[in-house]
């Protein structure tokens, strides 16, 4: 019954249903709770197996060990019982449904070996067969023993002597019939006496051999030396144990309808959020199991159709390399003309955990496919999982492969398989932790720069990217006025529908049938200087971790810390809780908050420091992860006395998505500018929700003052497809306006002016329908919340606010802010920022200067000369009493300038 349990498991039944079924055959008391017996008894049976497979030699073969105990329990059961009463046995309780299958179990006797035939080498029915092998054996004609490999090629008998006896006895008839045709000149009335004792004899073997178990009869089948020492191998592999895998909820089940949409595990949600993955294989003790994200309207369509009885799928295999990609073909929509969904299952044969895998997987013959669905803003959504068999001849030729890249790799000492498998690709743990970010982190907004291909699929690709990006701002324009069309979700699903089979198919045709793009900087490595380090912040189960990125003489070197100090499951709910406070709180909640998370930041701060090593190192471009993209990380104190902080620590502290992203913009093709300077200025108050706020236009007079070629638009005239138009030829891009964030971050962006909110709003959507950027080196968006969002999925997508727009549009650089800023601070800022950026100091400079002035609380003593100088008379007609004011605002928020990041190629 226990092993019921677990093949039933295999076919990726849940513990309810396993449960259930136990209750209706009567194995359990049907007044039994469900729940009792999922709990009880089914989960105690799957916990084992998914630690150790099935108690036995063969712990991978479950339907094996079930079918060897069923047969021994009709033999048994024969013993007492009539057939009748046990064939219906077999199909009410057991449920064995082949009427063939119940045959050949109902052949199985309590004691087989009772039809043993003789040795003929010492009786047989007349003696004919006895005398031919005496006179054989003593003319050196016909040997008695065994032949040397004849235990090695069956080493299963070694401890079953009985089964050894029916091996040996077959073996000799073998030789003695093979012998008796080498001679000439024998009787013919003895060869007819032979033939008839021989035919007899195999007659009752053949009775003894339908009384074994199929087990047994595959024991005495003489194995190749491949399959000796596939064997050899998974049996070495027993207790390749998973932590993660140990949850009773680690697996997916069967769909099931009554619960909607449960739970996805946390080790595939990792695999998906923080490494990128799309596509898995991982084996679950005997289970190998395969995950599958799905995206797109499309794609489910195609998992309902495999769903549907008959299931209706394709298995192909293909080298690539140094290993073997199994690709898992979905089943064809009637009416779509493109190629059917693939899904591709790479196995490395250079490692041998790869190896061992794709032995696992081609010896069982099965996998099991759990498939998840991404869904709104990074967030994940169960379907469930479903049993695939595996063609034979893909088995075939995976086993193959896989046994061959196993005598390479380990040889002889199969012994020490997990010990390899556990040390394996630590010295390239920290290359795989950063490659997996920058896969993770590369967000399908960027996709457009870092891509690029000769390719005919390139040209659909951009323009059904534009095209999608255009329905996602005509959607939310609606969505910010209220009224949305009743068909905006099909257009919408449409448009994202045809931008994800145009990037599978340019995917496909630039990666030579593996899905590897081909990248602007013509390789898949990360484009880093000498003088930066690159971090990715990684939430890894819970804890943080740090990936960096360095070079020296033009290799990548990387490293991997752990940061197991700094859990970030409390941090994540402390900031939610601080995202939730109003920052005008008359008990300074939230400016109390705000300093308490920041200084949690430092002991990160510090093991960056350390790992980055400041002397080695001018520029930190940090990529960080959630919660931690919604902390002013530059501003985490490095010191106990909150005197010193990351930003002081380098010369260049940037924020970045990622590597790729930073290698897209540097070469891109960039064009000259034809404005020098542009400002977008508004003050809202001409529309419900926008109240009237002055700094903008302050902030516009003040910029225009102090650069000798500034275009100004503010007002009536900053309409967003005016702004977008100016924006393409500018170098500096300033815009001063309401800043807006929205839980669909498409609709996030800035209030220019517009009849509605919805046409009052440069969107992050439209900012990518329609922004061309290339000759942009800076945009500062100062406004409130530009440089964070309202997103609540775990997706590590580090920009979803309205400067990733900006950036994957070709912009160079863009500063934002963090939280909600105050119109003088705004003010103060762009002045200081752009007194520096008109005397010819590049974006990061000027920025850093600005960040240490505000810092440094410099205007309360005046400076005589210098951009500094400049800045503050430029304030001082526009705004008299700002120093006094200013002093107030610091007073009540002392991190006031920690608001302000920059992001992108400085």
């Amino acid at each position: 019954m226990l092993t019921r349990i677990a093949v039933e498991d295999v076919g990726c039944r849940s513990p309810q249903a396993i449960g259930d079924q136990l209750r209706s055959t009567g194995l359990v008391l049907p007044e039994i709770p469900g729940s009792v017996v999922a709990r009880d008894l089914v989960m105690p049976v799957l916990r084992m197996v998914r630690s150790d497979g099935v108690p036995w030699e063969w712990w991978w073969d479950v339907g094996g060990l079930h079918a060897l105990l069923i047969e021994l329990w009709a033999g048994r059961r024969l013993s007492t019982h009539s057939p009748e009463k046990v064939r219906d046995e077999l199909t009410a309780v057991w449920r064995l449904e082949d009427d063939r299958l119940v045959d050949l179990v109902l052949d199985n006797a309590e004691d087989p070996f009772t039809f043993l035939p003789p040795d003929l080498l010492h009786a047989s029915a007349t003696g004919t067969a006895k005398v031919c092998a005496e006179f054989l054996v003593t003319r050196g004609l016909l040997k008695i023993s065994l032949p040397d490999a004849f235990l090695s090629t069956r080493p299963g008998l070694a401890d079953r002597p009985d089964l050894m006896e029916v091996a040996k006895r077959w073996h000799q008839r073998v030789n003695l019939e093979e012998t008796v045709h080498r001679l000439r000149g024998l009787s013919p009335d003895l060869l007819t006496g032979l033939r008839r004792e021989l035919d007899a004899w195999d007659a009752q073997m053949g009775q003894l051999a339908s009384h074994l178990t199929a087990h047994e009869l595959k024991l005495i089948v003489p194995m190749t030396e491949d399959e000796r020492y596939g064997e050899e191998c998974l049996r070495a592999g027993l207790g390749l144990h998973r932590v993660e895998l140990y949850p009773d909820e680690a697996l997916l089940w069967q769909p099931d309808s009554v619960a909607r949409d449960p739970s996805v595990p946390d080790w595939m949600a990792e695999e998906v959020i923080t490494c990128g993955t799309r596509f898995f294989h991982r084996p679950a003790g005997p289970h190998p199991v395969w995950l599958a994200t799905m995206e797109t309207d499309t794609h489910m369509a195609a998992v309902r159709m495999f769903m549907e009885p008959p299931t209706r799928y394709g298995i192909g295999v293909e080298d690539y390399g140094d290993g073997l990609t199994l690709w898992f073909e979905f089943p064809t929509l009637p009416a779509d003309p493109d190629p059917p969904f693939r899904a591709p299952y790479t196995y490395s044969l250079s490692w041998v955990e790869h190896a061992w895998e794709l032995l696992h997987l081609a010896t069982v013959g099965y996998t099991r496919l759990s498939i998840v669905r991404l869904v709104g803003d990074g967030e994940l959504r169960s379907v469930g999982s479903f049993r695939l068999d595996l063609p034979e001849e893909v088995c075939a030729r995976a086993k193959e492969a896989a046994i061959a890249a196993l005598r390479r790799l380990v040889g002889d000492e199969t012994q020490t398989i997990r010990q390899r498998i556990a040390l394996e690709g630590h010295d390239q743990a920290a290359e795989v932790a950063f490659q997996t970010c920058e896969t993770a982190k590369g967000e399908e907004i960027h996709d457009e720069l870092a891509l690029e291909s000769d390719a005919a699929e390139y040209e659909s690709f951009m323009i059904a990217a534009r095209h999608l990006a255009w329905v996602r701002s005509w959607h939310a324009t609606g969505l910010l006025d209220g009224k949305l069309p009743s068909d905006e979700d099909a257009e919408l699903k449409a448009a994202a529908e045809a931008r994800q089979r145009a990037l599978e198919l340019l995917r496909a045709a630039t990666g030579r049938g593996n899905g590897k793009a081909r990248w602007s900087h013509r390789s898949d490595k990360p484009s880093v200087d000498e003088q930066t380090a690159f971090v990715h912040l990684i939430n890894r189960y819970g804890t943080l971790q740090l990936a960096v990125c360095r070079t020296r003489a033009g290799h990548s070197y990387f490293d991997l810390v752990s940061c197991e100090e700094f859990p970030l499951g409390p941090l994540a709910g402390a900031v939610d809780e601080w995202t939730r406070q109003a920052p005008d709180h008359p008990r300074r909640v939230w400016h109390d908050y705000l300093q308490q998370l920041v200084d949690e930041c430092g002991g990160p701060a510090r093991a960056i420091i350390e790992t980055a090593e400041p002397r080695e190192f001018r520029r930190l471009v940090l990529s960080p992860t959630a919660p931690m993209e919604l902390l002013p990380l530059h501003a985490a104190p490095v010191d106990s006395a909150r005197t010193s902080t990351l930003i002081d620590a380098f010369d260049q502290v940037v924020y970045a998505p990622t590597a790729r992203l930073v290698s897209a913009i540097e070469s891109s093709q960039r064009h000259a500018a034809v404005v020098e300077v542009l400002v977008v200025a508004h003050g809202g108050g001409h529309l419900p929700g926008l109240e009237l706020i002055n700094g903008p236009l302050c902030e516009a007079d003040v910029i225009a003052g102090l650069h000798n070629s500034v275009e100004v638009l503010t007002q009536e005239e900053a309409t967003p497809d005016r702004a977008l138009h100016m924006m393409s030829m500018a170098r500096i891009v300033h815009v001063a306006a309401h800043g807006l964030t929205h839980p669909n971050r498409w609709a996030a962006g800035l209030a220019l002016h517009g009849d509605s909110i919805g046409g009052a709003m440069l969107t992050s959507s439209g900012v990518l329908a329609d922004g061309v950027f290339s000759s942009v080196d800076l945009v500062i968006l100062n406004a409130c919340r530009t440089g964070t969002h309202e997103g609540t999925g775990r997706t590590v997508q580090t920009l979803r606010s309205i400067e990733s727009a900006f950036l994957a549009r070709g912009a160079k650089a863009v500063i934002s802010t963090l939280w909600d800023i105050t119109d003088l601070q705004g003010v103060v800022f762009s002045a200081v920022l752009h007194a520096h950026l008109g005397v010819g100091a590049d974006s990061h400079t000027a920025y850093a200067d600005t960040i240490r002035y505000l810092r440094g609380h410099r205007w309360r003593a005046s400076s005589e000369a210098g951009p500094v100088f400049a800045a503050e008379s430029a304030i001082d007609p526009v705004l008299p009493d700002w120093r006094s004011h200013l002093d107030q605002q610091v007073a009540e928020n002392p991190l006031f300038w920690a608001a302000f990041k920059i992001t992108g190629v400085v």
